[in-house]
């Protein structure tokens, strides 16, 4: 399993970094074109609810696990001071997510949020 590691500054403009490493090793695998941008709407999604809407003062850190022909995407906020983040899901992202990839999930623990992403290639 090939692991990637990318750190970005927790603001909305730098969630095309993201968006542009998850389609790279999409495409190394032989994703099809749909399912690259399928990947590229599901990290979007969960990554801006990590930084929100007008950015964050910290690091969001994602790590992308490669492996066959599966992608694992976790991302881990690293935010300055106390911070309480919403991990609910919008009804309308929740549908988003369950049609775009295989697991999605957004979580806070002890105080650290986080999410988990799983694409696996269609055959």
């Amino acid at each position: 399993m090939d692991k990637i590691t990318v750190r970005i500054p927790a603001m909305p403009r730098y969630l095309h970094v993201v968006r542009l490493v998850a389609a790279g090793l999409a495409s190394r695998l032989s994703f099809t074109i749909d399912d690259i941008e399928d990947l590229k709407i599901a990290v979007d999604e969960l990554a801006a609810y990590m930084t929100g809407a007008h950015g964050r003062e910290g690091i969001l850190e994602i790590s992308f696990s490669v492996d066959g022909d599966r992608i694992e995407i976790e991302g881990t906020g690293r935010f300055d001071g106390d911070f309480a983040m919403r991990t609910d899901l919008t009804e309308f992202s929740r549908q988003i997510l369950t049609t775009v990839a295989d697991e999605a999930a957004l979580h806070q623990d002890d105080g650290v949020p986080t999410f988990r992403l799983v694409k696996t290639k269609q055959s």
